[in-house]
């Protein structure tokens, strides 16, 4: 059948203008879709820290539960020799501090009662790095372990420790540990230990009064304090990984760290002595690797638009 005219300029291809349009509403679209995905993964990491955070803190509650112990082969965030080790990221070593503690001179002396109460709790040894330089080809959350960083690192029982990571603590004037002024310095060595300090302990916990100076440890929850509760009914299969734009696993620590208070000053002179370290030295919450509790891994994750 013959076609007509009108047929003929049907089958006609789109005019440039009209191509020129549909280009343009195809790259605003994705542009949009680009965005919105980016939201997305970053709304997933943090809904899955949240989850972490809670998971971690939960599982090793559920232990000292069972057990009435906490899980040991903690990983110390600062070599034998106090520095921080070359794998933490920035955010890791702003959000803490070493504090430097001598190994006991007498029994029942202010190191001997944090060593035993230490005890107390089922933590005995701290997986330690010997040098503070990076051990090659061993993935950042593996640098604790001993078969993987061999000589680099270390499992060495509690009281011949003799430098710790602390959460920073600022109270009305420098806080002191046993007569020792308190480190001035975070472990990167740069940032100032200061009053706002006593507002983030405080945040963290709401038993960290933000005025007062407080003695909390900082231990990393990594791959041999997880398999620490093996054999027990209570196990934790694996430490988790904390992802963020700041901490990639491939290139620096991602484990969450736990935070144990031991001591706070009751009487208000700034320093924490031997009288006020705590009877029991307790869990008082997980942080993921930048510092952030729980709360705040959650608002990340339902941010306001």
């Amino acid at each position: 059948m013959k076609q007509t005219k009108f047929q003929k300029a049907k089958q006609k291809g789109f005019t440039l203008l009209e191509l020129l349009v549909v280009i343009t509403l195809l790259a605003i679209l994705s542009v949009g879709a680009l965005v919105a995905y980016e939201g997305v993964g970053d709304n997933a990491q943090a809904t899955a820290a949240a989850n972490n955070t809670s998971g971690a803190d939960r599982a090793i509650r559920n232990f000292k539960a069972v057990t009435l112990n906490y899980p040991d082969q903690w990983d110390s965030l600062v070599s034998t020799a106090g520095a921080a080790p070359a794998f933490l990221a920035a955010d890791t070593t702003a959000a803490f501090s070493n504090l430097p503690l001598a190994v006991s001179a007498a029994a029942n002396d202010f190191r001997d009662v944090i060593d035993t109460r230490f005890a107390d709790v089922g933590i005995n040894a701290i997986q330690i790095r010997t040098v503070a330089t990076t051990t090659a080809n061993v993935e950042p959350n593996l640098q604790h372990n001993e078969g993987a960083a061999g000589a680099d690192v270390a499992e060495t029982l509690l009281p011949a420790l003799t430098n710790f990571a602390v959460l920073p603590t600022f109270g009305t004037a420098a806080c002191s540990v046993n007569g020792a002024a308190m480190p001035v310095t975070k472990l990167d060595g740069v940032t100032a230990v200061a009053a706002a300090d006593g507002d983030r302990q405080n945040v963290i916990n709401d038993s960290l009064e933000n005025d007062e100076c407080q003695l909390v440890f900082a231990f990393g929850f990594g791959h041999d304090a997880a398999h620490s509760t093996q054999g027990t009914s209570v196990a934790v299969a694996s430490a988790p990984t904390f992802v963020s734009k700041d901490i990639n696993p491939a290139e620096t620590y991602g484990r969450y760290i736990a935070l144990f208070k031991a001591g706070t000053d009751e009487d208000g002179d700034n320093n924490v002595e031997l009288a006020e370290l705590d009877t029991n030295f307790r869990l008082i919450g997980i942080v993921d690797t930048e510092g952030h509790p729980i709360d705040e891994n959650i608002a990340a994750s339902n941010p306001v638009n």
